[in-house]
């Protein structure tokens, strides 16, 4: 157990050593913005450091900050998991304008409340000229999916 624990705190050091290398986010916004936390409290920096330190220290935030540092939004995950679960209702607002679902996805998206709306009508567009494309109605799920992960992604 207590080379266990060594082995775990020497590679945790490791971690935070090649971190402070690369340099590209300071310490704490690895830990309000990559990890658990992040996914889970995107809106709640505070939340997401507790969550992320309590959950296992921190390593999974530096190691995505590592691995991925683009993902360490916040809300990726949780956008992804969103038009999984809620695609029909996704494409339905998206259809209308406005609804709830569309709603939810722009403030995983966008953090700030103002540049929401812009984003909703930016995706929107996007969102039209790729339904009315020949083939989209022969795509699967999972490619109609991917096609708006990728589109929030391009207007967020």
């Amino acid at each position: 157990m207590k080379k266990i624990t060594i082995s775990v705190c020497a590679g945790v050091l490791f971690v935070l050593a090649s971190s402070q290398v690369v340099g590209a986010r300071q310490f704490g916004d690895i830990y309000s913005e990559c990890g658990l936390g992040a996914m889970l409290f995107p809106k709640n920096s505070t939340i997401a450091i507790i969550t992320n330190v309590t959950w296992d220290s921190g390593t999974t935030a530096i190691s995505s900050d590592i691995s991925s540092p683009d993902s360490c939004h916040g809300g990726q995950g949780r956008v992804a998991s969103l038009i999984n679960k809620a695609y029909e209702f996704l494409e339905a607002d998206l259809a209308s304008g406005n609804g709830k679902h569309l709603d939810t996805l722009a403030a995983l998206a966008v953090r700030n409340s103002r540049a929401q709306q812009q984003f909703k009508d930016a995706l929107r567009k996007d969102f039209t000229k790729v339904v009315a494309a020949p083939g989209y109605t022969s795509k699967t799920r999972f490619e109609k999916e991917e096609i708006l992960y990728n589109l929030v992604y391009k207007n967020s």
